[in-house]
C-alpha cells in the first residue's frame, strides 16, 4: 500500500500568496498583534560594540521594520500584551540565494517575498527577517496602524519551523507545526470578532474560561469556548457577534 501524502506538503518555501494572509492597507487594524505579524516605522536601540560600564548612558535610536517573533502565548498575558515582544529586524537583502537550492540554508533568516510589493517600487525586492539580531523592545512601540503584513496560518508555521531549526538545529514538518498552533490560529479570529464587538479586548480571556450556553454547540448544557476553538470556531464567532 502507497504512503498517503501529508494534508500539508512540508514545504521550504512559500510564495507570497501562500505566505501572507494580508498585506499593506488589508491588515485590519482591529485584527491583535500577532505571531509573523511585520511593522515598520519601529523604533530599535543600537547599542554600542563595547560594553559602556555602568552608569547612564546614551542610546541611539533607529526606525526600522521588525517581524514579530514569538509564539502567540508568549505575546499576551491574559487579555493584554506583555511588556516586552521579542522581533526581529526586517532587512532588504541582494537576493536568496543564499537559502540554498531546497531552500534549507540561511537558518538565521526568514523570507519575506514581495513585502512591499503593494508599493509601486515594492514587487520583486528582497527582504528577510534576521533571527541573529532578535531583540526585545517595549510592546508600546509597536502600533498596529504601522503593520504592513500579517502571516497565514501556513506562513506563520514555516516561521516556526525556521525558528525552531535556528534555535536548536532540530527538525520538524510544517503540517506539525501548523498543527501545534491551530487554536491559536483560530483564537485570533476570535479576539478580532470580540474587539469588533466591545471595542477592546477586556473580557475576551475570562469568557473563553467560563461555561456558557451555546446553543449551536450544545442545546441543554453549558460549555466551555475555549474547548471548542479548534472544532467549532463558526459557531463562536457567531456567538460572539450576537452577544
Amino acid at each position: 500500500m502507497a504512503a498517503m501524502e501529508p494534508a500539508v506538503p512540508d514545504l521550504n518555501w512559500l510564495e507570497p500568496e501562500q505566505l501572507y494572509f494580508s498585506v499593506g492597507q488589508s491588515c485590519e487594524i482591529d485584527r491583535p498583534l500577532f505571531q509573523g505579524d511585520v511593522f515598520t516605522d519601529t523604533l530599535l536601540p543600537v547599542l554600542p560594540k563595547k560594553p559602556p560600564g555602568l552608569g547612564n548612558h546614551e542610546i541611539e535610536f533607529v526606525e526600522s521594520a521588525v517581524m514579530v517573533v514569538p509564539h502567540p502565548c508568549q505575546c499576551y498575558y491574559g487579555d493584554n500584551l506583555r511588556k516586552f515582544i521579542t522581533v526581529a529586524p526586517v532587512t532588504q537583502v541582494l537576493s536568496y540565494e543564499n537559502f540554498g537550492p531546497d531552500r534549507t540554508g540561511k537558518k538565521d533568516a526568514f523570507a519575506l517575498p514581495d513585502l512591499f510589493s503593494w508599493q509601486a517600487d515594492g514587487e520583486g525586492v528582497s527582504y528577510i527577517a534576521d533571527f541573529g539580531r532578535i531583540v526585545s523592545i517595549p510592546s508600546a512601540y509597536l502600533s498596529l496602524k504601522s503593520r504592513i503584513a500579517c502571516l497565514s496560518h501556513m506562513g506563520m508555521g514555516l516561521l516556526s519551523k525556521r525558528f525552531i531549526q535556528f534555535q536548536s538545529r532540530v527538525a520538524s514538518r510544517l503540517s506539525e507545526v501548523m498543527a501545534a498552533t491551530q487554536n491559536q490560529w483560530n483564537e485570533a479570529f476570535l479576539m478580532q470578532a470580540w474587539v469588533q464587538k466591545h471595542g477592546k479586548l477586556k473580557g475576551f480571556s475570562t469568557w473563553m474560561r467560563s461555561e456558557v450556553m451555546i446553543p449551536s454547540i450544545d442545546e441543554t448544557t453549558p460549555v466551555v469556548p475555549g474547548t471548542y476553538v479548534a472544532s467549532s470556531l463558526p459557531e463562536l464567532l457567531q456567538e460572539i457577534s450576537a452577544e
